[in-house]
């Protein structure tokens, strides 16, 4: 049975629950979830459910902190830094509060795009966006997902698209952007479009309101008892680089790597060996998950077996080498 250390809760629609998630593992035949939600943690509700479970897939509890930058790079804002806290504990005093922060906080940064997406033209409200995260910390994809359910839309993205190709003509920095933009289905131009802190369109994209720097981030996981693994990398080397990174590892600031979070990316592909290489020189941790919302994304990980056979394994070989608590699991 594959095994996903990385995994959201909710669906494209906006329904999907924890006990939903763990029977769409079932059906694909994955046999372990790490539930790890973007800055949000399970309820006291959430977690009863859990533990009444008799199904099948093994779960564990972990948190997603959308972290600053490291403190030597200034300790700012930025949209690409995450950081994977596995085996926490969702009752931590000091977790709970930086996610209740971060929540508000995305809430706010979610109506200031949505005013800047009306001011270009584009159908979405504030309503929209809430209701594509179903009840989740509000993020990008939920805008991204806002944006695609009105079809007047997509002439808006097209002529972005054609003016960032015509753009590339006469810039290989765009021109790699826009190499990349297009490996991925139309439905996610909007993200280098214009929903990133480096987006083609300037002025639409509002970084995060509130994060703590990358050292904080993963003091609060280890706090929580937890493993502090950095997620999709590909994501963030721009601004942190593969050297860096691995200092970082070397010096004990971060447990891991996440080796592949996104299967269906090509950047994600290219960073693969070379995280697995420092890993191996390091000798950290290592994982492989799915960084998706909807069960499409369980089903696009476990139909790459160059990827998901990798997993297999994994959550036994951590237990065995971090011994963590395991008190919000099934796994003891």
């Amino acid at each position: 049975m594959y095994e996903s250390l990385h995994n959201h809760t909710t669906a494209s629609d906006g329904t999907q629950t924890y006990l939903e998630v763990l029977e769409a593992a079932r059906r694909n035949k994955v046999g372990v979830v790490a539930f790890t939600d973007h800055d949000t943690l399970p309820s006291e509700v959430d977690l009863a459910k859990l533990r009444a479970y008799d199904g099948p897939v093994k779960w564990l509890v972990g948190c997603e902190i959308s972290s600053g930058l490291p403190v030597e790079l200034g300790g700012g804002v930025t949209s690409s830094l995450h950081i994977l806290g596995l085996f926490t504990d969702p009752t931590n005093v000091a977790l709970r509060e930086h996610c209740r922060r971060a929540v508000a906080a995305r809430v706010e940064r979610m109506e200031r795009i949505v005013t800047n997406l009306r001011g270009l033209k584009f159908t979405i409200s504030v309503e929209d966006c809430l209701a594509a995260s179903g009840g989740e910390t509000v993020g990008r994809p939920h805008i991204v997902r806002a944006l695609n359910a009105h079809p007047e839309n997509a002439a808006i993205v097209e002529q972005m698209r054609m003016d960032m190709e015509l753009a590339a003509v006469g810039s290989a920095a765009v021109a790699m952007d826009y190499a990349h933009m297009m490996e991925r289905p139309a439905s996610d131009y909007p993200y280098r479009l214009f929903l990133s802190d480096d987006a083609f369109v300037a002025g639409i994209y509002v970084d995060y309101l509130y994060s703590i720097d990358l050292d904080a981030a993963v003091k609060l996981i280890r706090g929580a008892g937890g493993v502090a693994v950095v997620a999709h990398w590909y994501t963030a080397a721009r601004k942190i680089d593969a050297g860096m990174l691995e200092g970082m590892l070397r010096d004990g600031r971060l447990d891991g790597v996440e080796l592949m979070g996104n299967p269906m990316n090509g950047a994600a592909r290219r960073a693969e060996p070379v995280l697995a290489a420092m890993a191996k020189r390091v000798g950290c941790i290592t994982t492989y998950g799915i960084d998706g919302h909807r069960e499409q994304d369980i089903e696009n990980f476990v139909n790459d077996q160059s990827v998901a056979g990798k997993s297999l394994g994994q959550t036994a070989r951590l237990i065995e080498r971090v011994k963590p608590d395991l008190s919000f699991s099934n796994l003891g």
